[in-house]
């Protein structure tokens, strides 16, 4: 083999070579299908040229070229489980691929792949070996002896490395139906020459040998398959290939994993400075050989997921609770476990991976550079969100671990007694077993559960629910552990929270799923005039009926031929109005879509059903509703003017009195960035810029004129865009809006807060309610300004005053307190034990927060001296705390080897906490300060048990 190339140009060899067979050079596609509902991510280079296959679409070229994103982590190809565990699977990868659309076939795809392999790259011809179809009878297919033949004519492989194999390995199909073909698959045989000589390679091709493996497949896509399993020839023949580029790299490189290359090289050695264990170095690990395989697994996982997250945050994905969102969302925070748990690393990390990535392949992936202060905004937010609860998680997990094993293995009942007094893992078992009559019967339900060595689906619910835990990461740490999880019962309790949601949905989108319509007449149903008028006469009733809501009360509801009642629908509200029925007027208290359908909400049902209807929308209400939904297209263009492009919507409601808009943004917006956003959307309400409304305009135009689109929204393929000036806003949407934007008077925020990790929401007044608003805020500050006698200043510089009076009082105040405690230092340190010839001093100083215990702790080791362990406990002002400090002496700390941390740790289980500091002063928390006393009378027997220890 030539001389090893680095991944850069490895890239850029296959995209070269291919550009010299007139190739067209395509950036790779976003991993995030742009028009493909059937796909959560892209999982193959094809996936951008679907359209192409199926006849939709076309190209202006007939030769293309690329290395393309993709992720696979879901459905038919998920390499999630295996990744870190073995060497060459990921999450995330680069697939480098060539096609023909109807232009070149078989002939020169095999000529082709055979020239870069082996002239260009120096691959030797003898560990090569190309897989051909042999024909299914099923499909109706014969052999591929035509593929099979240029392998023989076009290269120079050895004619006994061709192999015929099955349509498992060798037939390649998009769906049950659509574009399909026979595939050539290149595997390459990397085992040293002597093993080679022992087993020939051809007996391990398609044989899951990992030194065997494929690097190419070449895919000739002849047929398209129909309903039945019939096969029809395609009039268009075309050609598929894909490489995966992280394999060829390892096998150019000489490389037996493909994570020691120089692709995945920089982010380790990141992640090995990035742990706080000294034990662990990129090159060589000073450890045991067994927890040398758990790091290495750990940091091939962290390695590989920090790439998959990096990647689709930078091409728009939020992580969530749904979809796409909640793949990224369990990839993370596997990734943040492995970390925590084998690197020791309990503050955010990943996040610093995002700079090391840029740096290395924004060359080839610039949105990577462009995007990376985002990116890592949102990782580190989603980290710190999930550290929150990870640790108590872990400590939840490995509390019970251990007790399905003694259950498994037949010793559950000895054990009882013994986890009955585990008080804190029982009150997690009552948590878990929610219909458990006592403690007695929480764990009696557990040991049923845990019978067969799995860990109960309750618990595994409890860690979602509760901690955020996915329950893919509670089955890999069931598994590290030799144990299942009963993920039939976890799939009951997932059901049981879902349908606890639904039922406590407003009781509109309950009371339009059930319920039998009484049939009125026949004709256009729900037809929406809406858009031209507030009132529409001679309208029929088509559809009435009577409903229950789940609340108990009775619900009307009518449906229209035509209406002018806008139903709730992106965001902005349903209409209210009347309906006019022969003699009897109706009040319209909402409008909601149910299956196509316009429902309108009445307060009782019309007497003459078969009546011409006159029916009217509050247009006072309508009105306002318009100012503040043409205000929030207004103020979406105007946050990514400020913030930056990273900003979508991802929520918004529209009302009469208010809009509120959740957007993807990653910290607080600044009052000056609020101030700046409030400025630009009244400078363009003050322009009074004309409302263009397109109707009808075909989804892909839409889009390639900039139109916004909302991130996962179903549109279908007519449109209409509402535009307000095309240089600044310009969107896809249903609603109604005011004419011209000087409509809308005036604009003012009212909030600004967090939704969730990465989700700010806006609450903000359009028109009238905005006056209002303001005129309150300034009644608010007359009010204010009324309590100052003579005032002379401005009002804030008075405030400004008062409240640094104030801190100057409180901080004298808490100096007081912290000199009355610290006076009672002495007495406890003249109390203090001896304890295997150390003074162990212990005392509870009553009620403190955190931070004066702190500065009590630093005083207290200050008069201690030498030779002295203490401990001191107290209360947070609310009670519901407990506050420990330990201190050690520099001479026990390098005598003894004893360190604070150990002893509070220790301490801090007791009162059900935890936490950590300084070799000579730590500090720490608990949820339980009833046992303060308890824990403080074990200091003495705890420090025994330490110095024993070290």
């Amino acid at each position: 083999m030539k001389k090893s190339r680095t991944s850069e140009q490895i890239r850029s060899d296959f995209l070269d070579f291919f550009r010299r067979k007139d190739h067209e050079i395509v950036p790779s596609d976003s991993l995030v299908p742009a028009d493909d509902p059937t796909l959560l991510f892209t999982n193959a280079g094809m996936n951008q040229f679907k359209d192409v296959f199926l006849g939709t679409g076309e190209r202006p070229y007939l030769r293309v070229a690329d290395t393309q994103k993709c992720l696979r982590v879901s459905g038919k190809h998920n390499d999630l489980e295996e990744v870190g565990i073995d060497t060459y699977h990921h999450t995330f990868f680069e697939m480098l691929g060539n096609w023909s659309f109807g232009d070149y076939f078989k002939k020169e795809a095999v000529r082709w792949a055979w020239e870069l392999l082996v002239e260009e790259w120096g691959l030797e011809p003898s560990r090569l070996y190309a897989t051909v179809h042999e024909g299914d009878e099923a499909l109706g297919v014969g052999p591929d002896d035509e593929a099979a033949e240029y392998w023989r004519t076009e290269t120079g492989i050895d004619p006994d490395h061709v192999l015929f194999c099955g349509s498992k390995d060798n037939f390649w199909m998009m769906g049950d139906t659509g574009p399909c073909g026979p595939c050539s698959e290149i595997h390459i045989d990397l085992r040293p020459d002597a093993e080679r000589r022992k087993q020939p390679g051809v007996t391990l091709v398609n044989a899951d040998d990992p030194r065997v493996m494929e690097i190419w497949n070449l895919v000739f896509i002849q047929y398209n398959a129909l309903d039945g399993g019939k096969l029809e020839t395609l009039p268009a023949k075309h050609v598929d290939t894909g490489m995966g580029f992280e394999r060829v790299v390892a096998v150019l490189q000489g490389k037996k994993s493909n994570y020691d290359t120089d692709l995945f090289a920089p982010l380790l050695k990141r992640i090995a400075a990035l742990s706080p264990r000294d034990d662990i170095t990129y090159d060589e690990l000073d450890v045991a050989e067994d927890e040398k395989e758990r790091i290495r697994v750990a940091m091939r996982v962290i390695a590989d997921h920090a790439r998959a997250v990096t990647f689709t945050i930078s091409d728009g994905v939020t992580p969530g609770n749904v979809g796409r969102g909640y793949v990224i969302r369990r990839i993370l925070r596997r990734a943040v476990r492995f970390g925590y748990q084998t690197l020791v690393m309990k503050e955010p990390f990943l996040y610093r991976l995002v700079e090391t990535l840029a740096n290395q392949m924004s060359g080839t992936f610039p949105e990577l550079a462009r995007n990376r202060e985002h990116t890592e905004r949102v990782i580190k937010a989603e980290e710190e969100s999930f550290l929150q609860t990870l640790g108590t998680g872990l400590e939840f997990f490995g509390r019970v671990a251990p007790y399905v094993k003694s259950t498994a293995s037949g010793n559950g009942k000895v054990d009882d007694e013994r986890l009955l007094s585990d008080r804190r893992t029982v009150d997690l078992l009552k948590k878990a077993f929610v219909e458990a009559d006592d403690a007695t019967d929480a764990v009696r339900r557990f040991r049923e559960s845990s019978r067969a060595g799995s860990i109960p689906g309750e618990i595994a619910f409890l860690l979602h629910d509760t901690y955020g835990f996915p329950v893919d990461l509670t089955q890999l740490m069931a598994r590290e552990e030799g144990l299942d999880v009963d993920m039939s019962a976890y799939g009951r309790l997932m059901q049981a929270q879902r349908d606890r949601a639904r039922n406590a949905a407003n009781f509109s989108e309950v009371a339009g799923e059930s319920g039998d319509w009484m049939v009125v007449g026949t004709g256009n149903d729900s037809v929406f005039e809406g858009y031209e008028t507030v009132s529409v006469a001679d309208a029929r009733i088509l559809r009435a009926r009577s409903v229950e809501s789940a609340d108990g009360r009775e619900i009307y509801q009518v449906v229209l031929d035509r209406t002018p009642f806008y139903a709730e629908s992106g965001g902005q509200v349903g209409d209210t109005g009347e309906l006019i029925v022969g003699d009897q007027t109706v009040r319209v208290y909402d409008t909601q879509r149910f299956n196509g359908a316009l429902v309108h909400f009445v307060a009782q049902l019309p007497a003459e059903m078969d009546a011409p209807v006159v029916a009217t929308v509050d247009a006072v209400r309508r009105r306002r509703i318009m100012k503040h939904h043409t205000a929030t297209h207004l103020l979406h263009a105007a946050l990514r003017e400020v913030l930056g492009k990273h900003v979508a919507q991802k929520g918004s409601l529209v009302a009469p009195d208010h809009l509120r808009f959740d957007f993807s943004h990653f910290e607080r917006v600044t009052p000056d960035e609020l101030e700046t956003i409030s400025r630009i959307v009244n400078e363009k309400v003050q322009e009074n810029i004309t409302q263009q409304e397109e109707r009808d305009v075909p989804v892909a135009e839409a889009l390639e004129r900039g139109a916004m689109a909302l991130f996962g929204e179903k549109y279908g393929d007519l449109v209409r865009m509402i535009t307000f000036d095309p240089s600044f806003s310009v969107e896809l949407c249903g609603g109604t809006h005011v004419d011209a934007t000087g409509e809308i008077g005036v604009f003012t925020f009212r909030s600004e807060g967090s939704v969730a990790a990465g989700i700010r929401r806006v609450e903000a007044l359009a028109g009238v309610d905005a006056l209002s608003f303001m005129g309150e805020r300034l009644e608010e500050l007359d009010r204010v300004r009324g309590q100052f006698k003579g005032i002379q200043r401005p009002t804030d510089e008075e405030v400004a005053e008062l409240i640094e009076q104030n801190r100057k009082l409180s901080r004298e105040l808490e100096n007081a307190r912290t000199a009355a405690l610290a006076s009672r230092l002495e007495g406890i340190l003249q109390q203090a034990a001896t304890v295997d010839g150390v003074r162990v001093a212990v005392g509870d100083v009553g009620q403190a927060e955190m931070d004066t215990l702190r500065g009590l702790g630093e005083e207290f080791r200050s008069r201690a001296g030498q030779n002295t362990v203490g401990v001191l406990g107290a209360r947070g002002s609310g009670g519901e705390k407990a506050y420990l400090v330990a201190i050690v002496t520099d001479d026990v700390i390098e005598g003894k080897g004893l360190k604070a941390g150990d002893i509070v740790g220790r301490v801090a289980r007791l009162v059900g906490g935890g936490g950590g500091g300084r070799p000579g002063l730590a500090t720490a928390g608990g949820r339980e300060p009833e046992n303060l006393k308890a824990a403080l009378d074990e200091v003495p027997q705890l420090v025994k048990g330490c110095l024993g220890a070290a």
